[in-house]
């Protein structure tokens, strides 16, 4: 599979030392790609609202919501009646239809869902740094978007203000490689506890409601399908790829500690009828989003380890409805890249569903190892002070017959990713897989 970057990225590239500060659009963020549809939210510092206009299309289109930003307003747009795989460019203009600049910004649609398609995507979590080379390296490997698995800032949040949380977002959107990035990739996200609210926050955390607010309104985001049209519900939603369904649950909002579920009653089953619903299209892969690791003996931390009969319950499902083979779980939390092939993911009574684990990041963080043992080693320590920059990069080719998958964990310091990364705890040699489905 060859990428090829186009040449509105390279020029994208080479103008990443910009201001953000010092141009009209603060920043703007692609998301909720579908086949025919996507979310672009945006900080555009122009007194009156702006529109947005997709280059070949006839309308522009008016802002869906603008909310007060400190510096600026936020705007939200929804472009539907799109084409299906295509590249659309896309500027912000004014209520008389001037450009408000001329920076070059892209995005491009998912193939149609059920249709066989090849594509590559990078992912990680943990962004404590503002402005990590990981997102120039995504931009360098030709993936066609960022899937973000939690912790997309440390800000730690414990006041109930939507304020205080557009603020964080906005300290990293302007960041100078993000904001690059952003520009040419779509960026699909679920948040963990650092972004969600305070360390370790689940479903009593002070500042809930304006979290899944701001979510709701500063993150362009899929359908929120657990109770549609609920305020103050879950963020949990999922997408299709082709024939790859993608599956984010929200693990923090309705987290309950005391009853040792990750989950509410409502998002379990969602979880399990989203599973089902994929499993009869014939996607022959699903890949599930999990912000905290998977993989771990029994304890009483904050992970899926902490929560061991709520593992074991989701793991028999998939055991029983022979979801094993399809099922992959992409997870965050841990600053570190693990790759797990089955080996030590099976939580099922008596086993039976081996999942295969891949953990990314971290994107900018000091190092830390969580969970484990991973069959294909994890790679995680770091000098005493200074952040790892790494990242998952993930292939998929589908030939309509079988689907086959390469994992490979990726240096992203230099910010062109080409190095894989090499184990030092679990296994020795790449932290890499290759595997297929049939």
């Amino acid at each position: 599979m060859t990428y090829r970057l186009p040449l509105f990225t390279i020029c994208l590239l080479l103008a990443t030392a910009v201001s953000a500060h010092a141009l009209p659009v603060g920043w703007a963020w692609v998301g909720g790609v579908e086949a025919q549809q996507a979310i672009i939210t945006a900080r555009i510092d122009t007194p009156a609202p702006a529109r947005l206009r997709i280059i070949g299309t006839a309308t522009p289109l008016t802002t869906v919501l603008t909310a007060p930003m400190e510096g600026g307003t936020l705007h939200r747009f929804v472009a539907t009646g799109l084409a299906p795989d295509t590249d659309y460019r896309y500027q912000f203009i004014s209520t008389e239809g001037t450009p408000l600049d001329d920076e070059p910004r892209t995005f491009r649609t998912f193939p149609r869902p059920g249709q066989p398609a090849d594509f590559r995507f990078a992912f990680a979590s943990c962004a404590r740094g503002k402005d990590s080379p990981v997102f120039t390296a995504a931009v360098r490997q030709g993936a066609r978007f960022f899937l973000h698995t939690g912790d997309f800032h440390y800000a730690d949040i414990a006041e109930n203000r939507v304020e205080a949380f557009r603020a964080a977002y906005d300290a990293h959107l302007s960041a100078p490689r993000l904001r690059a990035m952003l520009a040419t990739l779509p960026l699909l996200y679920q948040w963990d506890d650092h972004d969600y609210g305070p360390n370790d926050s689940n479903r009593t955390s002070p500042s809930r409601s304006a979290s899944l607010r701001n979510y709701r309104e500063l993150v362009p985001h899929h359908p929120l399908t657990v109770t549609p049209g609920e305020p103050l519900a879950p963020v949990d939603q999922a997408f299709t790829v082709g024939r790859v369904r993608f599956i984010l649950s929200d693990l923090r909002s309705e987290r309950d500690p005391a009853g040792l579920r990750l989950m509410s009653a409502a998002q379990d089953a969602w979880l399990r009828a989203q599973l089902l619903a994929a499993r009869d299209a014939d996607c022959p892969l699903i890949f599930w989003v999990s912000s905290v690791p998977w993989n771990g003996a029994p304890s009483t931390d904050d992970r899926w380890q902490g929560y061991p009969v709520h593992r074991a319950e989701i793991a028999d499902f998939i055991k029983n409805h022979k979801l094993a083979g399809r099922v992959v779980i992409l997870s965050g939390d841990a600053h570190m890249t693990a790759i797990d092939d089955g080996s030590h993911s099976d939580f099922a009574a008596g086993g039976g569903a081996p999942l295969r684990v891949f953990q990314a990041g971290p994107i900018a963080n000091r190092g830390s190892y969580k969970g484990g043992p991973y069959s294909h080693g994890a790679r995680y320590q770091s000098s005493p002070g200074e952040y790892l920059y790494q990242f998952g990069l993930v292939d998929v080719r589908d030939d309509g017959r079988r689907v086959r998958v390469t994992f490979s964990g990726r240096q992203g310091a230099d910010a062109q990713g080409n190095q894989v990364l090499t184990a030092e705890r679990d296994a020795e040699g790449p932290i890499r897989l290759e595997f297929t489905t049939p």
